[in-house]
Order: C-alpha cells, then sequence, then structure tokens
C-alpha cells in the first residue's frame, strides 16, 4: 500500500518528550516531515531526525500563523497535515486516509481533536473539530497570532469546500494539568491575545479567545463580561458561536446569574436545538432549582441527539454517558425507577466501566430486588469492569446477600488471586443462616497462613466468632484489627459477647442501665469489674464496618444487639451503605420481627430530619413479615411536613393497608418498592 502524499508540518520548541509519541502516531502515514524549531535547548531536534525529520530553524516573533506559514512553504506534497507535539494521530489507517484524500471536490478536512483535561488517568475530556487536513495550495494559510486557524482561507477559495473525517481522530495531551502547570500556558496564551488586542482592538475571534481563556481558569465572572456582548456581534457562520453560548451560558450560571444564564440558554438552544452540551447543562441548571419535567424533556432531545460532536464542541459522556446517567437522576426523582435503572444500564452499554452509572444502578437494583439485572449485566460487561470498580461492587453484593451476582464478580481475571480465594470462600460460609459451627471458619483462617496479612479476612473471622458466640475467638480476632479499625473495640464491648451473647440465642433485655448510657454495664467498660481500661466512645465509622461485617456473615443476634445497646442518634440504619437495606430484607423471620420491635421502641427518637427514610426502611422490614407497619400521630405529622414524595407516596399506600386491614378480603392493588422510596427519601435529604 503506498504511503499517502502528505507532509507533516510542524513547529517545536523543547518538546522532545511528547515528539517521539507524535512522530510515531504517524509512522507510514506521511511521506514527509518538515519541523520548524524556534530555539529547543533539548534534544528535540535529535528526535526528529530519528524519525527524518526535515529541521528549520526560524525564530520565534510571537505569532503562531506566521511560523506554521513558514513550514507550509517547505512542504512539497499534495496535502499537508498540521499537528503539535503534543498531539498524536489516534488510530489512522493508510488505507482510509488515501481515500478521503482522494475526494476530488475538497479542500480540507475538519479533524476530531480529542483534548484530554483534568488529571491523566481521569480520561476526561473535551472535543472540537479543527481543519489541519488540506491541500497544498499557497491560498491556503493560517491566520491569527494565536488559536490560528487554516479555515477561512479555504472557505474563502471559489466553491472551497472542507469536510468532516470521523475516522481521523487527534488526540491532544497539552491540557492536562501537568502539562498546563509546567508550561505555563495561561500566562503565554494571554499575553499572546492581548498584544494581538492592542493591533485589532474589535477582532471577535481574539475577544472569543480571551474570553475562553478566562473561562478555562475558572474565571467565569470576567469570561462571561467578554463573552456576552459576542452573542450579537459573532457571525452565525463562523464555527465558534455554538461555543460562545455554551461558555457564556455555564460562566452566567456559574457566577451565579441565573436570570442570563437562562436566557443565554434558551437563545443558544433556539439556534442549535441538538446540542447536547448545551441542553445537558440548562437541564442541570433547573434541577438545581428543584424542576424536574422540563429537564427530562430537555435530556430526551440530548439522548435522541445523541453523540453530536462532528457539529459542536463537546465533552466525554455528552449525548451518550454521561447524559443517560443525569437522565437516570431525573428520572429517579420523578420515581420513575425502572426509566432510571434503564438509563443507567444504556449508560454502561455506551462504557462498561462508567463508575457514576455503576454507582447510581447498584443499589437502585439491589433495592428493587433486581439482582438477576445486575447479574445478567455482570456477565457481559465484566472483562472491561475497572478493578476499581469491581472492589466497590463486591461489598455491595456481600451486603445485600447477593450471592449469585458475587459469584459473577468474583470470576473476574482482573482481581487479585489473594481476593478470588476469599471470595471463593464467604459465599458458602455465610449464606447457610442456620450453621453455628466455629470449625467452619477453618478456610479463612487457612488463607491468613497461605498468603499475605489481610485484615478485612481478620474482620470476617472476628464477624463469625460473633455468630457462633466464640467469645475467646471474637477477642483474638479484635486484638489483631484493633490497631487497624479502632473504633472497632467500642462496638465489640457494646455487643457484650464476654456474657454470652452470639447467635446461639436470641437477646430478650437489653444490657442498658438507669445511667443513660448503654454501655454502662457492658464488660470491658471502666465501672465493671472485668474493665481493664475505658472504652472509647463508640462512633459511626465503627458501627457502620462492624454492622456491616456482622450482616454480611449473618450474625443477627449481635447486629440485634448492637442495635438495642445503641441510641438513634448514632445508629441510623439510613446512613449504612444502601445495599445493606436489601440484607436486612434477607434475614431470618424472628430478626426481623425484632427488628421492628426495637425500631418502635426508639421511633420517638427518629422524628428529626432522618424521620421518612427510617420510617419507610421499617415499613419495609414490618412488610417483609407480613405485617402493616405503625405510625403514631407524631411520626405521622412529621411525614407529611417532610415535602419528600417518596414519604407521600409511603403515607399513601399504608393508608390502604389500614383499610385492608379493617375491611379483610379488600386488599390493596400491586405492591409498593418501600426500599426505593427509602432510597428516594434520602436523596430529598430527609
Amino acid at each position: 500500500m503506498s504511503i499517502p502524499d502528505v507532509s507533516l508540518c510542524m513547529i517545536v520548541k523543547n518538546e522532545a518528550q511528547h515528539l517521539e509519541r507524535c512522530l510515531a502516531s504517524v509512522a507510514g502515514l506521511v511521506s514527509e516531515i518538515i519541523i520548524a524549531d524556534t530555539g529547543s535547548s533539548d534534544n528535540s531536534m535529535e528526535v526528529a531526525l530519528s524519525f527524518g525529520a526535515q529541521v528549520i530553524e526560524i525564530p520565534w516573533e510571537g505569532d503562531f500563523a506566521k511560523a506554521r506559514n513558514r513550514t507550509l512553504r517547505q512542504s512539497s506534497c499534495s496535502w499537508v497535515l498540521v499537528l503539535d507535539a503534543d498531539e498524536a494521530a489516534g488510530g489512522w489507517r493508510a488505507d482510509v486516509l488515501n481515500e478521503l484524500l482522494g475526494a476530488e471536490q475538497v479542500d480540507g478536512y475538519f479533524l476530531p481533536f480529542i483534548h484530554y483535561v483534568g488529571e491523566a488517568d481521569s480520561g476526561d475530556y473535551v472535543t472540537d473539530n479543527v481543519c489541519r487536513l488540506f491541500r497544498n495550495d499557497e491560498r491556503i494559510v493560517f491566520q491569527g497570532s494565536i488559536h490560528e486557524e487554516a479555515a477561512s482561507s479555504i472557505w474563502a477559495l471559489p466553491d472551497g469546500k472542507i469536510a468532516y473525517a470521523a475516522a481521523l481522530p487527534v488526540r491532544h495531551y497539552g491540557y492536562l494539568d501537568e502539562e498546563l502547570r509546567a508550561k505555563n500556558k495561561t500566562a503565554r496564551n494571554l499575553e499572546l491575545i492581548q498584544t494581538a488586542l492592542q493591533h485589532d482592538p474589535e477582532s471577535i475571534p481574539l475577544q472569543y479567545a480571551l474570553g475562553t481563556e478566562h473561562y478555562q481558569q475558572g474565571a467565569y465572572e470576567t469570561a462571561a463580561g467578554l463573552l456576552l456582548p459576542l452573542l450579537k456581534t459573532a457571525p452565525a457562520g463562523s464555527g465558534y458561536l455554538a461555543d460562545i453560548y455554551m461558555k457564556t451560558a455555564y460562566a452566567l450560571q456559574a457566577c451565579g446569574r441565573t436570570k442570563e444564564a437562562k436566557a443565554a440558554y434558551g437563545a443558544g438552544l433556539r439556534l442549535f436545538p441538538d446540542f447536547t452540551d448545551l441542553l445537558e447543562s440548562y437541564a442541570v441548571l433547573l434541577l438545581e432549582e428543584g424542576e424536574l419535567q422540563k429537564p427530562y424533556h430537555l435530556l430526551k432531545i440530548a439522548l435522541q441527539s445523541g453523540d453530536t460532536a462532528q457539529k459542536y464542541p463537546s465533552s466525554s459522556g455528552s449525548g451518550t454517558s454521561r447524559t443517560c446517567v443525569v437522565m437516570g437522576q431525573v428520572c429517579e426523582r420523578l420515581l420513575r425507577y425502572e426509566e432510571a435503572a434503564d438509563c443507567w444500564e444504556q449508560a454502561i452499554d455506551y462504557d462498561a466501566g462508567c463508575a457514576a452509572a455503576w454507582a447510581e444502578l447498584v443499589p437502585l437494583c439491589l433495592l428493587a430486588g433486581e439482582e438477576q439485572r445486575l447479574t445478567a449485566l455482570t456477565r457481559q460487561t465484566l472483562q472491561a469492569m475497572p478493578s476499581e470498580l469491581l472492589g466497590r461492587c463486591i461489598p455491595a453484593a456481600l451486603n445485600a446477600h447477593a450471592w449469585e451476582w458475587l459469584q459473577v464478580l468474583a470470576a473476574a481475571p482482573q482481581l487479585p488471586a489473594s481476593v478470588q480465594a476469599i471470595l471463593r470462600v464467604l459465599p458458602e460460609l455465610f449464606r447457610h443462616t442456620q450453621m453455628l459451627d466455629a470449625a467452619a471458619a477453618a478456610p479463612l483462617e487457612r488463607l491468613l497462613r497461605e498468603g499475605p496479612e489481610q485484615p478485612w479476612v481478620h474482620g470476617y473471622l472476628w464477624a463469625w466468632a460473633c455468630r457462633t458466640g466464640d467469645a475467646a475467638a471474637a477477642g483474638k480476632w479484635l486484638a489483631r484489627l484493633a490497631p487497624l479499625r479502632p473504633g472497632l473495640a467500642a462496638v465489640h464491648h457494646r455487643i457484650g459477647l464476654e456474657s454470652g451473647g452470639g447467635d446461639p440465642a436470641w437477646p430478650q433485655q437489653s444490657h442498658t442501665d438507669h445511667s443513660g448510657d448503654p454501655a454502662a454495664k457492658l464488660p470491658g467498660h471502666a465501672d465493671h469489674p472485668a474493665g481493664a481500661a475505658a472504652i472509647q466512645p463508640i462512633t459511626f465509622p465503627g458501627l457502620s464496618y462492624a454492622a456491616q461485617l456482622l450482616l454480611q456473615a449473618g450474625a443477627w443476634s449481635s447486629l440485634l444487639t448492637l442495635y438495642r445497646n445503641t441510641s438513634p442518634s448514632l445508629f441510623q440504619w439510613c446512613r449504612l451503605p444502601q445495599p445493606l437495606l436489601r440484607g436486612l430484607l434477607q434475614a431470618p423471620a424472628p430478626f426481623r420481627e425484632q427488628w421492628c420491635s426495637i425500631y418502635s421502641s426508639h421511633a420517638q427518637q427518629y422524628l428529626g430530619t432522618t424521620c421518612a427514610a427510617e420510617w419507610l426502611l421499617y415499613a419495609a422490614v414490618s412488610d417483609s413479615c407480613g405485617r402493616v407497619p405503625q405510625l403514631d400521630p407524631a411520626a405521622g405529622k412529621a411525614l407529611q411536613q417532610s415535602g419528600s414524595a417518596a414519604a407521600a407516596l409511603g403515607l399513601s399506600y399504608h393508608k390502604l393497608l389500614l383499610a385492608a386491614e379493617a375491611f379483610p378480603g379488600k386488599n390493596p392493588r400491586g405492591s409498593i418498592p418501600w426500599l426505593l422510596l427509602v432510597r428516594s427519601a434520602l436523596r430529598d435529604g430527609l
């Protein structure tokens, strides 16, 4: 296959660390390389020469267009490709490039530029389309001392045409945070733009460039002041008017000028009705003000438009995965749970590792009892799921007792062997609710002997000892965990295992004494004969860690004791990871019945900010026991006044249950997703 008849033209200064990547990306795709060096002091030119480049030295005169045009005059091929050293061709193919160059009616091509932003490992990017591939014609030149462009000179040709080359993406690494810090590009750009504006103060492209520099630095008030007047003066066919609307509207929004931001969004969408970034950003503004229906409509249009990067400047996930995530959040707030799940699953279809979508979909499916949906989706995407994402899904599966899903997660080849070994043991150990044999934990102990020190194995061994009532073993594993989990000691004493607790018998009496401190007479307390030292106060992080271990291990009696002996102001179930709430409903019926009894005794203390969520959770557990949840007048009034749609729906269904209880045989139609209402109440801040 012939090498494309293309000259690569570049200007370079001290780019040795990037230049090799750039030149390697076009190997076999260009016939000659021309590099103008503007004063490098590193080995940039040695790198260039190693790729067979023709190197010329030119002085830097503060004008990018002038420097680029010097390289164009040195080119001898029929077509010219212009790149910077911090850019690279993204998987181009010579046959595709040759086919594009053979189009007789095309004078140049817009290439899709992918500008990576933020930290290097974030994967975030913004896109735009830049004309950097064009015919070698002396009439086609760059214009502008900074943010120079060649498209205007092509459009000025008789019948000049620029097409879009979707198959020729360019990856740009120069906007990554470390690059911006190292090269101080902002200061350089501002100086060049200000100098150029002194010579041409009415230049709209320069004013746009100046506003963009301030926008990128987060100086939104300054950016808005520069960009807002351009909405009236920028020509409609400029190619950057859509971006001016996007940046102006967002800058106004960011500095609190909401009314003006709405006007800018509205005007922009009348001109560019399928601009997905503009649609999504406007929807987010309206969501922040409490609107739901209009954002739903805007996001629906954005998803129908899809990825419009070839038409407008865009950012990663616009019209695809990110927009799906936002749409799912709107649907959930509208209590359209199934539609929300569909949106998040669609986001994962676009990007299997979309952490934001998994973070929403996992608890929603588990709370809805749709483990099978997660299992099927995970089977499809397992190979592409990052290890970090698996590390968040596995605890969720354990908390929800979602053993089938956990089995699929455990098969991920990207998991460390030590984690896979543990996950082969835990389901068999924990899923059998009647197993109380202390020796059953031998496989876990063997893992400690065979592999490196693994603190979370110690935690499971402690929880198993609590389940079997083995006080000595619980103390042993607590001692191993204490340096890493100091809050666990207070929980351990609160459970009172030393005095004969544990799962062989369901506890019926509270350990609370009349002093008001639930731990006052527990073994190990400073006033207790067995106490050698004062116990540190129990903290929520320690309680959360212990509650998850106990629930995962099925140590139901110990978990009930902890709940009974801890103040409701601290032990708020709805502050625990949401999948654990599904785990509650997997518990044996005696546990759930006693849990409801303890909640009822604490109910008056839940009339604060957690009233709605905690009562809805209680209703879910009570309903799972086949009982109508109780609701005293004070709690009912608090729920009514909460303003939560989830609470209102729960109260309405509760009335139906009461009516059915009063009139047997008149059962309410259907059922209600109590745990999903808990999640919605939490989103409402209740």
